[in-house]
């Protein structure tokens, strides 16, 4: 662009992810935006932007000529702050008349509304972050998954345009990633050639993706070529290019991203995903981080670069949680132990009459247990309700205050028979939470909350009878042994919090309920021999 940049404003959401918002003195610059593109090929859209933040794409989009806009951004704060705070500085672009400003997460408008779109954008919404810091890498995206790309595609008019940019990583990361969302959502949905369906171009810094609902047209890739060659930007894939075509203008050593995405098309998907370096297999709604991109072989460099870069641990943000469980690993050994060795006087009880064994791996299972469902469960519900408070509200109201509700009852329940319903019950969750989600989640906020405390209430109450039942029955016959219990149960909490994470971002968030149901039925294994017997009477 040979003029000077238009004035901008920077907007930032708690510190970080800056977005601008810019005045539309002269417009002209958006020509020579990337994401200007689609817009050519597709002249008088009707065009969904999810997450506009500062508004950049909106205006792409209306100076570009789209007949109508659906901006669906999840912020308030973000609209009130472009509309009113800075209205007349953003040009009004979120009271323009054709621009329909909603606020929500886009999951959810996507998953109620009934109208097709000529163009459906992903704005690029969160700053630059060098891949090898692992930044961001612990947080969950629901709105870069298999399933949400599904719901993308099949809200396109015939022969409309999915449209994501992202940040140039080399080696590529952010994009392939995306691509192979796309391929993969594509493929769930029945298209036999997905390579005919993809487009890819890059600049200095983004690049921008087109998945087309239907193959892509001679004329199509002919306008995209030119598009191209006349703003610089390189070509990274089209079906039927040409290797020499490809890192022409912003030169590579080698062109890495054409041949990255070749691989992704044309070869071995399974063993590429396996022997690239970093993860960019496809998230999906169980496993949803689409920033983590560690694997355990880059495990040399990250400890080769460590103090010696600023980002924290040298290379990744899975090494934090590792680094965290080595703490609370020793602190809960030396908690855990420690009394045992301190212990003096008490009432003597022989391993005939009580296990301290049993004592440690029970109350130890039910920490782990607890907090496998309910980190899992809280990570779950953000795609539900749309946002972490939210999700985290309702889960915690919801298990804290049922799990109350199922200790007030459990002298009148046997332990044996809630724990084998717990065990059930948590292993049917997985199953169950994924349809009632799909036919929910285009309901309005009240309703999804609603029905999250209805989701919750019977496994939170039967959650809360081992605890106590397991205390009554250690008190029965060793009292001094019961803050010992606390003690444990407390300390193996804290571990399951670490732990959880790092099996959802490995394994994904089904299988982390799946082990909570594991550890209830080994309290089960564990505490049956010494329940016989000792049941506390009822008062």
């Amino acid at each position: 662009y040979p003029e000077p940049p238009p004035p901008q404003l920077g907007l930032f959401i708690d510190g970080d992810d800056l977005s601008p918002i810019t005045r539309p003195d002269d417009s002209g610059f958006v020509d020579y935006l990337p994401v200007s593109l689609p817009y050519r090929l597709r002249p008088g859209a009707r065009a969904l932007i999810v997450e506009p933040r500062g508004g950049l794409d909106v205006l792409v989009a209306l100076h570009t000529g789209a007949s109508s806009v659906v901006a669906v951004e999840s912020n308030p704060l973000v609209v009130e702050a472009v509309r009113d705070a800075f209205g007349e500085f953003a040009g009004g672009i979120y009271r323009n008349e054709r621009v329909t400003v909603v606020t929500e997460n886009g999951r959810s408008y996507v998953r109620r509304t009934g109208e097709r779109f000529d163009l459906v954008q992903l704005a690029l919404a969160d700053t630059y972050r060098p891949v090898t810091s692992g930044a961001y890498s612990l947080s969950e995206n629901y709105l870069y998954t298999v399933e949400a790309f599904v719901d993308y595609l099949a809200h396109l008019s015939e022969g409309g345009l999915l449209v994501v940019s992202r940040w140039l990583q080399t080696p590529p990361s952010e994009s392939l990633r995306a691509g192979a969302l796309a391929v993969t959502a594509l493929e769930r949905m029945g298209a036999e050639r997905p390579e005919r369906r993809l487009v890819v171009v890059r600049g200095w810094r983004t690049a921008l993706l087109l998945v087309k609902n239907g193959d892509f047209t001679a004329g199509e890739i002919e306008a995209v070529k030119d598009f191209c060659r006349k703003r610089q930007f390189d070509l990274v894939y089209y079906p039927g290019i040409r290797e020499e075509e490809a890192n022409r203008y912003n030169v590579y050593q080698e062109p890495c991203y054409y041949r990255a995405f070749q691989e992704l098309l044309f070869g071995d998907r399974a063993r590429f995903y396996a022997r690239y370096p970093y993860d960019v297999a496809p998230p999906d709604d169980d496993r949803p981080f689409f920033f983590h991109f560690f694997k355990w072989s880059q495990a040399p460099e990250i400890l080769q670069t460590f103090g010696k870069v600023w980002q924290p641990f040298g290379g990744s943000g899975y090494f934090v949680l590792v680094a965290l469980l080595i703490l609370a690993l020793l602190a809960s050994a030396a908690l855990i132990l420690l009394p045992l060795f301190l212990r003096r006087g008490g009432r003597h009880v022989a391993p005939s009459q009580l296990s301290r064994g049993r004592v440690f791996v029970y109350f130890a299972l039910l920490g782990f247990g607890y907090l496998f469902v309910e980190m899992p469960l809280v990570q779950r519900f953000i795609l539900f309700l749309g946002h972490p408070v939210y999700a985290f509200a309702a889960v915690l109201f919801s298990l804290l205050l049922f799990s109350g509700l199922g200790s007030r009852a459990s002298p009148r329940l046997p332990l044996a028979g809630v724990l084998i319903v717990l065990v059930g019950a948590i292993l049917l969750y997985p199953l169950v939470l994924p349809l009632l989600f799909r036919l929910l989640l285009g309901q309005s906020l009240g309703l999804r909350l609603l029905a999250s405390v209805l989701m919750l209430a019977p496994l939170g109450f039967l959650m809360g009878v081992p605890f106590p039942k397991g205390v009554a029955i250690v008190g029965a016959r060793a009292p001094d042994l019961v803050p010992w219990a606390w003690g444990i149960n407390g300390c193996t909490s804290v571990l399951a919090s670490i732990v959880s994470v790092m099996l959802a971002i490995s394994f994904g968030l089904s299988w982390v309920l799946v082990a909570a149901g594991l550890a209830y039925a080994g309290g089960l294994a564990a505490m049956l021999p010494l329940s016989r017997g000792a049941q506390p009477r009822a008062r």
